[in-house]
């Protein structure tokens, strides 16, 4: 993941060198129209990524419908 500084002078935006912040492991590189964006990130500066698996047999769980139960 890069980010690059922006610097602005009057209307004017000037990008600058960008840097690296982490290296990351993004389904399609990040890249990809088809995919969409994977990833993103909040004002505060918090990332939220989709990331290729280590083990791709991981099994997932999904439940449709649930409702807890009422007492």
């Amino acid at each position: 993941m890069m980010a690059a500084p922006i610097a602005a002078t009057g209307t004017t935006l000037e990008p600058e060198t960008p840097v690296a912040l982490f290296p990351t492991r993004i389904f399609g590189g990040g890249v990809d129209n088809a995919q969409g964006r994977q990833y993103d990130v909040s004002r505060d500066g918090r990332f939220l990524i989709n990331t290729v698996l280590d083990d791709a047999s991981s099994p997932i769980t999904l439940l449709l419908n649930w409702k807890p139960p009422t007492n």
